[in-house]
């Protein structure tokens, strides 16, 4: 990977870092640990999409696989399912090393930067969608819930409304780096998207839309609400993690992808 392309890498995994420990370094219920090798986070439940580790070295070695199965062990030790994120070429050793110890690959991503001051977000809203910040604990409740249905009637569900459950109402409203949005309709929560600020970039995360209101571009307009929230407050970079079908949206509105993202996870150890 070209030097440039290295750096546009590192700043999507720092801003997805500072995403999974903005509010897991302030909470008694989790824990971060950050060594030179890797951040691991664990949130305090058996959650892989808030249970993460991120590998910071430029490759896996096969030196390396104790320090990984250091973070690994961890989660495995208290049966909690986790995510392991790399940004490493797959054709590396990486892949081998993960799978050695126990790891399947859980999907892929696609990570995409584009400059703020050259975007132009589409103010095109549907006329019975709102936008905002969130408000209230019952905002947070209804972000969570929306966020929860992605996986169904699974124990993941579960654990993510406990996670938005067990944090501060109060911090989670006035909160500097994450900024969670809604989108209603007739006063039910629809849509959902979080900004994170992170000191070189501002990072997108959560569009999602309940599966019973797709296909009325309400998560389209929540991308563009939020580009422009990012644009009222920052200059510079902004960041995200896009699926392979969902890259060419991201492209039509000024991102570019500068690398592949692979998520690895334990969970089948314990189903």
């Amino acid at each position: 990977m070209k030097t440039e392309l290295k750096q546009l890498a590192q700043l999507v995994r720092a801003n997805f870092i500072t995403r999974s420990t903005c509010l897991a370094k302030d909470s008694s219920e989790m824990n971060v640990r950050e060594t030179a090798d890797y951040i691991r986070v664990d949130c305090g439940l058996p959650s892989d999409t808030f249970n993460n580790s991120v590998w910071l070295k430029e490759q896996v070695k096969p030196s390396d696989t104790s320090l990984i199965e250091e973070t690994v062990e961890y989660f495995n030790k208290k049966q909690y399912p986790m995510a392991l994120w790399s940004w490493e070429d797959r054709s590396s050793c990486t892949f081998e090393t993960l799978r050695s110890l126990g790891l399947n690959e859980a999907e892929i991503n696609i990570a995409m930067y584009a400059d703020l001051d050259a975007l132009q977000p589409d103010t095109n809203c549907p006329a019975e969608l709102k936008l905002k910040e969130i408000a209230s604990a019952r905002d947070i409740e209804q972000y969570a819930d929306v966020l929860a249905s992605l996986f169904g009637e699974s124990p993941e569900a579960v654990n993510v409304r406990l996670y938005f459950n067990q944090q501060s109402a109060a911090r989670l409203l006035n909160h500097s780096v994450m900024k969670l949005y809604i989108g209603t309709v007739q006063d039910d929560v629809v849509s959902t998207g979080c900004l994170i600020f992170a000191p070189d970039s501002v990072g997108i995360y959560d569009i999602a839309t309940r599966q019973e209101c797709r296909g009325r571009g309400f998560g389209s307009a929540m991308f563009n609400f939020l580009l422009a929230e990012a644009r009222k407050h920052r200059t510079g970079w902004c960041v995200l993690q896009a699926s392979p079908d969902g890259i060419n949206i991201y492209k039509r509105s000024g991102f570019e992808p500068v690398c592949e993202v692979t998520v690895y996870e334990n969970r089948h150890l314990f189903e």
